[in-house]
């Protein structure tokens, strides 16, 4: 039971019981429930500056847990996009290489994901930047393989459909013209001269110099009467100047097979044989895909060994 306060009456000289009034104590009550209140959010503040809820450091263990396991996540995937450069580079500079293919062009893939600042989006934003790039290279890679594995398979074929034997029999031969830029012999201006012309006496025999199929043959004034051979892969080889043709479009011809005779027809200042090689339609120079191996081997054996 709350004490009772009591005033003196100095008329009666008795002590009296002090009555507050309602009104009072109720404003009594709101000022302590408002001081009271702000007392707890005060502790509540300091609490959580100073400690920890057991939710909150649950949450905090399982959040580094999770920027561990993401930090090992882009370590092995750092690891995997190096063996695939590894690969890549083994891919472009020997397998592609050994059958003639050009590089394939190697950009890599960026979806340009962003996340907010802060140690642990930092993470994950270069760990899908990472992985990112690593699917880009594993696609691109998996076609060059594709590529790769068809060569492969047709190495064989490829090894026989390759123009890698002169066309003439050098022992033959006065002079080998060069390829490239030079001075037109009738036309005197300079040119662009997209083969090797190989000096030789009229009717000395012309040999393809690859397996292939005859895909042209005609007359021009300038090539004369032509032989175009289409061996595959990209390759094509061409023989102008010739004095007699012994092959028709459509034939199938073997490496060292008869295709003709060397002559002077078309713009020609005597006689001789023009020789083109051409990948995917491009000039390349002729030398490039034989040997002169007519000092220490016959032509005869040459062209018969490579039947």
């Amino acid at each position: 039971m709350p004490r009772q306060k009591y005033k003196l009456n100095t008329e009666s000289l008795n002590f009296e019981v002090i009555k507050i009034p309602l009104r009072r104590k109720t404003q009594r009550f709101f000022v302590m429930f408002l001081l009271s209140l702000i007392l707890f959010f005060i502790y509540a503040y300091i609490y959580s500056q100073f400690f920890e809820s057991p939710k909150m450091m649950l949450l905090k263990s399982e959040n580094i847990n999770v920027k561990l396991k993401y930090d090992l996540l882009l370590k092995d995937v750092e690891n995997a996009d190096k063996s695939i450069t590894d690969i890549n580079n083994r891919d472009q500079n020997v397998y592609r290489t050994l059958f003639g293919l050009d590089k394939i062009p190697y950009t890599a893939g960026k979806r340009n994901i962003n996340f907010q600042k802060g140690d642990f989006l930092q993470s994950v934003n270069k760990t899908f930047a990472v992985f990112d790039d690593f699917r880009h290279k594993i696609y691109i890679q998996s076609k060059s393989f594709d590529i790769i594995s068809k060569y492969a398979a047709n190495m064989e074929k490829m090894a026989l459909c390759m123009p890698s034997i002169p066309p003439v029999d050098l022992k033959k031969v006065r002079n080998i013209g060069n390829f490239g830029r030079r001075m037109h012999p009738v036309y005197q201006r300079m040119h662009h001269h997209d083969g090797l012309d190989f000096s030789t006496d009229t009717g000395n025999p012309v040999h393809a110099t690859g397996d292939g199929v005859v895909s042209k043959v005609r007359y021009s004034s300038s090539y004369g009467n032509v032989i175009d051979i289409d061996h595959g892969f990209g390759y094509l080889t061409r023989y102008a100047h010739l004095s007699k043709i012994l092959v028709k479009e459509g034939m199938q011809v073997k490496r060292g097979e008869n295709i003709g005779l060397s002559g002077s027809t078309g713009t020609s200042t005597g006689p001789h044989l023009h020789y083109e090689v051409r990948y995917y339609g491009v000039a390349m120079h002729p030398k490039k895909y034989y040997v002169d191996e007519s000092a220490e081997i016959s032509y005869d054996k040459l062209i018969n060994g490579t039947k």
